[in-house]
């Protein structure tokens, strides 16, 4: 494992969570409760540092991180995950794209009150973009209106609802492989879960998209 933060990763669900239950050449896996797996993906990202963890989707009304893909129960996914429980195929799953040790500090806070059965905190993306002061005359700057604070589970209602509207494939490209539910206007920009806000996408391109609209 060349990366970096998946060597963490994998160093801190040991200690956390003892040692790995399942191992093959693309995962490492971790049974954190009977009914609770939690894969991390040792074979990729491999063009950037990252890890992507994967998790069962939360019970309704709980967050859902920033930094996850939400994948409906009909979608395909790694193949890996399902031998984990709460990811078996057919049912829904979140994909963290962790960057940093902030956001894989908060991740594993997020999975041990998944494990005791708490409120899921909130696992906001790390502002990666450059910190040097700004010279913008910030005074200037229009009065924008709240945006949604807490990003909420989408409903399985919504998502049924979504997944016929879209037939079943990514909006994008077409294909019905690794589908996730993207949000149209994402919520850092005040995004919302109705059914006009979000769409099917493939991962590869919800990962493109990033935090764009």
């Amino acid at each position: 494992m060349k990366n970096i933060l998946i060597t963490k990763a994998v160093d801190v669900f040991n200690k956390e969570f003892g040692g790995h239950s399942r191992k093959t050449v693309k995962v490492l896996a971790w049974e954190i409760r009977h009914d609770l797996g939690s894969v991390i993906q040792i074979d990729q990202p491999n063009r950037e540092q990252g890890v992507y963890i994967w998790l069962p989707y939360p019970p309704d009304g709980q967050s859902i991180p920033e930094i996850a893909l939400e994948y409906p129960g009909e979608a395909g996914r790694h193949s890996n995950t399902y031998a984990s429980p709460g990811l078996g195929r057919g049912l829904p799953a979140l994909k963290l794209f962790v960057h940093s040790e902030t956001e894989l500090n908060d991740s594993i806070a997020f999975i041990k009150a998944f494990r005791d059965y708490l409120p899921l905190p909130e696992i906001k993306q790390e502002n990666t973009e450059s910190s040097f002061p700004s010279l913008v005359d910030q005074s200037q700057m229009p009065i924008i209106e709240a945006r949604v604070e807490r990003r909420e589970a989408i409903p399985r209602l919504i998502q049924r609802e979504v997944w016929q509207r879209d037939g079943g494939h990514c909006v994008e490209c077409g294909t019905k492989e690794k589908l996730c539910f993207d949000h149209i206007v994402p919520f850092s920009r005040g995004g919302n879960n109705t059914i006009r806000n979000l769409q099917l996408l493939c991962e590869r391109c919800n990962l493109s998209k990033g935090n764009r609209i």
